[in-house]
C-alpha cells in the first residue's frame, strides 16, 4: 500500500481556506440561518447544480451530545456500555444504505473540528485520510500509518476492506486495524497536505481503554475477510430525523466477559 499526497491544483470558488471554528456559538439552540434549507435527517443537495456525488458522513459516539453539536454547526456550512466504534461505523453504513443511494461514505470522530474548507469533503479513486494535521499534536502526522481521524471511501472500497473490526470494545487501535485491511486489500490511501488537512480536538478524556487491542492487531490480516460487515450483529433501536442529522441508535451487544480472549 502507498500514501498519495493530494495538492491544492483545484478548490471551488468558495473556499476561503483557514477557518474561524467557533466552539462557544455551536451550543446556540437554535440553528444558524446558513442552516435553515437542510431537510430533517441533515439531507442537503444545491440548488444551483447537480451534485456530482451523494456523500453520507458517519459519525460515531457515546454520551458526547455536546461535541456533536459543536461538529455539527461547524461542519454543514461546509451530517452507555462499551463503546465499540468499528461496529458503530460497520452500522452507519449498512443503516445509510437503506436511507439512499450513497456512493461516498465519511466516517468521522465526533470531536474533530475542520479548519481549512479546501479539505473537501468528498470521496477520491482511493480511500482518503483527511485529517492527518491534529492541533493537538501540533499539526504533525504521528506515524506513517495513521487513518484515524476522518477517513473517507468509495462503497466498494469499504466493502472490499470488509468494513471495520467487530471485535474492539473500549478506546483504540480499530483505526490502527483499517490501515492493516488496506494493506491487505491491496489499497492506496490519499492524503490532504498538512497545510490543509487541518483539525482541531475538543478536550476529552480516553475511557475504557481495550486491553486486548495490541493482541487483536497481531491477527489482522489473516482475520480482515470473516471480522467486519460480513459478521456484523446488532439491534436497531430507533431513527430519529433531526434538523441537521440522522440520529441512528443502534445496540451493540455486550463486549466479551474476558476480554483477554476473542473468538477469531
Amino acid at each position: 500500500m502507498e500514501f498519495l499526497s493530494l495538492n491544492a491544483a483545484q478548490f471551488p470558488d468558495f473556499a476561503v481556506g483557514r477557518l474561524n471554528i467557533d466552539i462557544d456559538a455551536a451550543l446556540q439552540s437554535a440553528p444558524p440561518l446558513e442552516h435553515q434549507d437542510v431537510s430533517p435527517g441533515g439531507v442537503w443537495s444545491p440548488k444551483s447544480c447537480v451534485a456530482r456525488q451523494w456523500i453520507a458522513i458517519i459519525i460515531p459516539f457515546r454520551d458526547r451530545q455536546k461535541h456533536l453539536d459543536i461538529l455539527v454547526y461547524n461542519l454543514v456550512p461546509y451530517g452507555n456500555k462499551t463503546f465499540n466504534k468499528g461496529r458503530l461505523m460497520n452500522i452507519g453504513f449498512t443503516e445509510a444504505q437503506k436511507h439512499d443511494e450513497f456512493d461516498c461514505f465519511i466516517f468521522h470522530d465526533v470531536d474533530l473540528i475542520p479548519e481549512d474548507d479546501r479539505n473537501m469533503y468528498t470521496c477520491s479513486d482511493n480511500p482518503r485520510h483527511m485529517s492527518p494535521a491534529l492541533d493537538k499534536f501540533n499539526y504533525t502526522m504521528l506515524y506513517k500509518g495513521l487513518v484515524g481521524g476522518v477517513l473517507s471511501f468509495r462503497g466498494k472500497h469499504f466493502t472490499k476492506v470488509n468494513g471495520y473490526s467487530n471485535l474492539f470494545w473500549g478506546w483504540g487501535a480499530e483505526d490502527d486495524d483499517m490501515h492493516k485491511r488496506l494493506f491487505a486489500a491491496k489499497l492506496s490511501v490519499e492524503r490532504p497536505s498538512i497545510t490543509i488537512g487541518r483539525y482541531k480536538m475538543i478536550k476529552h478524556d480516553r475511557k475504557d481503554v481495550s486491553p486486548v487491542r495490541l493482541d487483536l492487531l497481531k491477527t489482522s490480516i489473516a482475520r480482515y475477510l470473516k471480522d467486519g460487515l460480513n459478521t456484523l450483529e446488532y439491534k436497531l433501536v430507533e431513527t430519529r430525523l433531526e434538523k441537521l442529522y440522522t440520529r441512528i441508535i443502534a445496540n451493540v451487544g455486550d463486549p466479551p466477559k474476558n476480554q483477554t480472549e476473542h473468538p477469531l
